[in-house]
């Protein structure tokens, strides 16, 4: 298990809890750390901070989050640098032994895909509240998750689409998002119209204004990720998917005009969102481990949900400030 972080193509470490002691970490977080050469194992990741810690980790060992991220300025050889930190339990709901952390020097970006694991299937239900916690959009996938399409959930408050055990939780998150504009994550269980899910990873990302956030849901296929090798995989691939997810989400609700996102899925809207960044076909298949044809393949299916005949249409409906809502 030790070896699947440590062979992660991402920022990734495995950390004690809560003494932050890395036990493994990967090639690019390594040197990220250690510009130098060595190696931070062993060492605890405030060693490297430059700045005080941000007591969300209390919160994590208390088990009011699962999850949270931090910005931080860590050491980088002679200078120091801004880091995001996302960091988040995976070792079950009631020991929090163990966290995994992952460094993203820019939090506005996408980011790079892990490549699944076998037989990993879900992909993320994205969405954004309005400043009510009401939900404005919602991914089409959300009706393999909820048994009921997104026109169902769309105009509910985010209150009632979750067990009424994990209010409270729920409730803990979106407060520290406003308190400090960070993102907060949390396992729930989705429930609509008496219909309950199975537990979810919930990932919230604040936006203004405040309490308004935009969410990525994936199933939590795993409740221990240390019990195997197969695991970890699976908690490292879930914890990208709901990261990147939610950070495409934020992008889409930022966009001046609404014209009809919610009709896509939630690969169709990173997809999307990618090649309003600016990347191609190409790379995007790349970033996502899918064949050219196969993203090809879902922006054809965007053209049509969005009536546009090619890509310099989707961006340009998608920058226009007159574009009608949906």
């Amino acid at each position: 298990m030790l070896d699947v972080v440590t062979n992660c193509p991402l920022p990734s470490l495995l950390l004690a809890v809560p003494s932050e002691q890395i036990l493994a970490v990967s090639g690019v977080a390594e040197r990220l750390l250690c510009p130098d050469g060595g190696s931070p194992v062993g060492r605890s990741l405030e060693d490297f901070a430059a700045d005080e810690p941000t007591g969300a980790l209390d919160l994590m060992v208390s088990g009011r989050l699962d999850g949270y991220e931090a910005r931080r300025t860590i050491h980088h050889g002679d200078r120091t640098v801004p880091v995001t930190v996302w960091i988040r339990v995976v070792d079950g709901q009631e020991r929090r032994r163990f966290a995994l952390a992952k460094l993203l020097p820019d939090p506005a970006a996408i980011g790079e895909a892990l490549r699944r694991p076998e037989g990993a299937t879900a992909e993320a239900v994205v969405g954004s509240t309005d400043a009510h916690l009401t939900v404005d959009r919602v991914s089409t996938d959300v009706a393999a998750l909820l048994d009921h399409r997104a026109a169902d959930v769309v105009g509910q408050s985010l209150f009632r689409l979750i067990d009424s055990p994990d209010a409270r939780p729920l409730l803990q998150a979106l407060a520290r998002g406003a308190d400090t504009g960070l993102g907060t994550s949390l396992s729930v269980r989705p429930q609509l119209f008496g219909f309950r899910a199975s537990r979810c990873q919930l990932l919230l990302l604040p936006m203004e204004p405040s309490p308004s956030s935009a969410f990525a849901l994936v199933d939590e296929e795993s409740a221990d990720a240390l019990t195997s090798a197969l695991g970890m995989k699976q908690a490292l691939w879930q914890f990208d998917e709901v990261l990147r997810s939610a950070t495409a989400s934020r992008m889409a609700a930022e966009l001046p005009a609404d014209p009809g996102l919610g009709r896509l899925s939630g690969r169709e809207l990173e997809i999307v969102m990618r090649l309003m960044n600016g990347d191609r076909v190409p790379a995007i298949a790349e970033s996502l481990f899918l064949s050219p044809s196969t993203v090809r393949n879902h922006l054809s299916a965007v053209f049509r949900k969005l009536r546009v005949g090619s890509q310099q249409q989707l961006i340009h409906l998608l920058r226009r400030t007159d574009a009608p809502s949906s």
